[in-house]
Parts: C-alpha cells; structure tokens; sequence
C-alpha cells in the first residue's frame, strides 16, 4: 500500500509541474518611444501569450495598452507590465527564477537572471575596446555620478512653460519622475521647486507630493512670495538605486478659470554635501544622454550571461560579430503588411512624399533635415503640386524639441507637414495616400567609424512599400540589404545624395516610369517580412534557445 501511495503522488506532483505556465519576461526599457524596436518586443510578447507563457513585459516608463494598442495595432491584454528606470536590483527580482528573459533593450545590458537568456540585439555598442572609452566609463562617469545624478520624466506632462528662463512643467495630470545611480542607505538632497501664477492657498491646500522607495529624514519649504514660487529640500535614504517623485492635485481640483495653474520647476537630486551644485549645473546636461541610456562598467561579463544572441539584419550581424565576437541569428522585424489589411485598390495616390520616423538627433538619427532640403530643392525646380509628409514620435527631452523646432523653422513657408506622435491609423492613411517614400538615415555619415548612426533595419520602408509606395532609401545599412532582399533595382531605389535623392524622385514622377511589379513585391514581402514569418521564426528560436 505505501508503494502505490508513493506512486500516486508522484503522479500528483508530476501533474501539478505539467499544468504550471511557463514564465518569461520580456525586456524594452524604450517602450514608450513606440518606434520600430517596440513593434518587435510588443510582438515577442503577443507570440509568447500564445504560446500559454505568462508574459511580464518590464519597460523604463509604463504605457497604456490603449496607447500600444493605438499607435502600434497590438493587442497586449493579458499581459503584466513593471516599471524600472536604471535599477539592477528591482530588475533581479523581476526575472529571477522566469523560464526566459529576453533583452530588447537598444544599449542596455541588464543582466539576465531566467533559465533561459536571449538578447535582441537592435545594435552593438563598443564594449569598451578602447583606452578613451575604457577612462570614461570606468573612471571619468563613475567619479561624476558622485555628484551628479540625472532625472528622468517617466510621465510626459501635458504643459510645459519658461519659467524665470528655466522650463516648468504644468502639474495637469500626476507627473512621476525618477532620479537614478542612487546608492541606497546613502543620503541626498532632493531637491524641487513649484511656481503659482496666482498664489493662492486654495490651490496650496489641493498640491500633493510624495517620495517612492525613499526613506524622508528632513524636509525644509521655503517660500518666496517675490517670484510666486516654493522651494522643497527633502534629505531622502534611498531605499532602491532608483527612486520616484510624484506630484499631483487632489482629486476634486477644478481649475475652472484657469488663473490659479501650478507649475514644478527644477527637480534635481544631489549628494548630501557643499559643494556639488557648480558640477551639477556644469555637467548635467551634457551627461544626461549617456546616463539615461546605463552604464556599465562590465558590459562583456553581462553579454556572456546571455546564451542566444537575435538581431534584426544582416548588416547588424556584422557588427555584433565585429564587436561583441558573438553569432547572432537573423530575424527580420514583423511588418504589418498593409495590403494584406487593405483593398489598395480603393485608395487614390496623390502628390505626396512621406517619411515615417522619430525625430531625434542621437544615434541613428532619421535625417529629417536632408529630406526637407532635398524637397525645397525640388519644389523650386518646379514640383510646386507636391507636398512632403514627416510622420513620427517626439519626445520631451530638450534635444529633440529643439530639433523638432528647427525642422519647422526650415520648412516654413513650404507645402512640407509634421505629423508628431500621431495614431497608427493616421499614419496608414498618410502611407496608403503617398506616391512616394524617402528615407535618409545614414546620410553623410561614415560606416566604418560610425555603424551606429546608420539604419538597422528599416521598418518603416517596409510598410511603405507594402502600401504601394515607390522606395527611394539612403545606400547603407538596412535600407541597402531591404532593396537586395527584394531583388529590387538599386540604380533605381537607392540614392548617395541630396542632388541624386531629387533626380530620382523627378525620374519616376515623369511618365509614370515605375516599373515595379508589384504583385511580384507583395509576394516577396509576405515570404521576408510577414508577422506570420515573424511568429515561425521566433518560435523555433524559443524552442532552440
């Protein structure tokens, strides 16, 4: 009898390990950039649904499913979403113990703790391979980040306002900012400043703040009725090396007039000693950029933690292999084909060109501003009918709404439109409308010292294509290995210039001397780039890893 006892709980136990989901995490600290790498993680975690995983996606800053579901047509319900800004020791106990960890951070490289490993590699990054790059990020940023510690908005405010020449944000909805590299049970001085354009105590008594994974010790208000504004100094023991500041009014706040508007200004965390305000004001924005994106000073420790290595294109693999020494796999980011979602049939082109991309300047920059100049260029020879549509995210960052208002300074007094964080469904309409699709990333600049700064892939042209738009890309990079995938006509498709982009683009106006096949394409595009070929393709990897 004690014998099939035995066996029959064996059975029991053996039961319960077979019904319990496999975990895996998946990991886009740029989630909410929306841009070509998150349509690949959002997707990675779609699939993993479906193959019964309970699915964790980990993200720098939460974004609505609303807003994944609108902007990038994925359908993430049924999935649990975590928030960590720079932080290895809330990430651990995230993955810890998951089946599979999969990393598509660009520039991040969070140790893996899942039985299973993979990093999506959107780029390498030189891991240190020189004596300059070895100083500053073993030495010089190490040192800095002693006195200087970045913020990073994790909501983006609705209003933002100069305020006394420094930029404030509108306290409309509750804003959360996380500030980073904190080394826990050390004490700091956070520090932030909110500005009244009435001062009103009614609105003081609705004002609420709050401190997350910090310890308060002491907090000192100063107020200066001069200038309407109140300074805040809290000495705060980090209790993670990431913590969050939360501001917001009461609930039953009701700006009617909109006379009594608050506003913060000038959130900042520093070392609990004298003299660091000069180093934070002299070197804050400059290291802002590389902060927020990590360092790591073992970067070839944390790559050899990970046991499979996926990228986007062939060009990447290259430089995967060049830098990091390791074999990557091969799979092409899933397209959302658009004829296959639409009768093209229905839609009537006009006179437009269009480009689909982020406006920022860092890294692979789209290169907005060489396709502004090409159209002008081309508007005064005479295409005076034509119009040029720029479609894509902005963010917040100060770099990039500068870049965002010199590019509408340029285009001012031309038929040249920016759509900014638009809906995907606009974006479709802009597509499926335009004659013609420009992509210049990688102009001007050099493969062999600067591979970064060149397209990985090229989602957007994709798309584009599959919307019947005639390609005209920038030869290098992703957009070079699309035309060869596609046994396209480089001659044709694939421009070196400003001068060449525009000559092109007059060629296939005149007499309609498109010669694509299109049903040909649509073909080739279904077989290379298909979310269903996307899904096989993940799934045997999965399966391998």
């Amino acid at each position: 009898m004690q014998f099939r006892e035995i066996i029959k709980s064996s059975y029991r136990v053996t039961g319960i390990f077979n019904n319990m989901k496999k975990t895996a995490v998946v990991y886009d600290k740029w989630l909410d950039s929306l841009g070509g790498g998150e349509v690949v993680a959002c997707t990675m975690a779609k699939i993993l649904r479906k193959m019964k995983y309970d699915v964790t996606f980990i993200s720098g800053k939460k974004v609505p499913l609303s807003l994944i579901q609108n902007q990038l047509n994925i359908n993430l319900s049924g999935v649990k979403f975590k928030e960590v800004w720079n932080d290895d020791i809330s990430m651990k106990k995230l993955v810890a113990g998951k089946d599979l960890f999969i990393n598509t951070s660009f520039i991040d490289y969070s140790y893996p703790h899942a039985r299973k490993n993979i990093y999506y590699t959107h780029f390498p990054t030189k891991p240190y391979s020189s004596i300059k790059s070895k100083v500053l990020n073993r030495i010089i940023f190490p040192f800095l980040l002693k006195f200087v510690k970045p913020i990073e908005l994790v909501n983006e405010p609705k209003g933002k306002t100069l305020v006394n020449g420094r930029l404030a944000y509108q306290i409309v909805e509750p804003i959360k900012m996380a500030f980073f590299y904190l080394e826990p049970k050390k004490m700091y001085q956070l520090k932030f400043s909110i500005f009244l354009e009435s001062f009103s105590k009614t609105t003081l008594t609705h004002f609420r703040w709050n401190i997350e994974k910090a310890h308060i010790l002491k907090k000192v208000v100063k107020i200066d009725h001069h200038h309407n504004v109140i300074h805040f100094s809290v000495l705060v023991e980090p209790l993670l090396p990431t913590i969050y500041l939360r501001l917001r009014m009461s609930n039953n706040f009701v700006d009617v007039n909109r006379t009594e508007r608050i506003y913060v200004l000038n959130p900042k965390v520093l070392p609990n000693i004298p003299f660091t305000k000069h180093l934070y004001k002299r070197f804050y924005e400059r290291l802002l950029n590389k902060l927020r994106a990590g360092l790591y000073v073992d970067a070839r420790k944390r790559l050899n933690s990970y046991q499979t290595f996926v990228t986007n294109s062939q060009f990447v693999k290259k430089w995967i292999r060049t830098y990091w020494k390791k074999d990557a796999i091969v799979l092409y980011p899933p397209i959302q084909l658009l004829f296959d979602k639409y009768n093209l049939v229905k839609f009537r082109k006009k006179n437009w060109i269009c480009s689909i991309g982020r406006f920022f300047t860092l890294g692979h920059g789209k290169k907005q501003g060489v396709l502004i100049d090409a159209f002008i260029q081309m508007y005064k020879s005479g295409y005076k009918n034509w119009q040029l549509h720029l479609a894509g995210g902005l963010g917040y960052e100060t770099s990039s709404q500068r870049f965002a208002k010199y590019l509408k300074k340029k285009a001012e007094g031309y038929p040249i439109f920016f759509h900014f964080n638009t809906d995907r469904n606009t974006i479709e309409k802009i597509l499926l409308s335009s004659k013609i699709y420009w992509h210049a990333t990688g102009y001007n600049e050099n493969e062999n010292s600067h591979p970064v700064r060149f397209e990985h892939f090229g989602i957007a042209p994709v798309e584009a294509m599959s919307a019947g738009c005639i390609p005209l890309l920038f030869n290098g990079g992703g957009l070079k290995e699309i035309i060869t995938i596609l046994r396209l006509n480089p001659k044709l498709y694939l421009f070196q210039t400003k001068n060449e982009l525009v000559q092109k683009t007059i060629y296939q106006i005149g007499k309609n001397r498109n010669v694509i096949q299109w049903d040909t394409l649509f073909k080739r595009l279904k077989t290379e780039f298909s979310s269903a070929t996307f899904s096989r393709k993940f799934q045997e990897i999965i399966e391998k890893a």
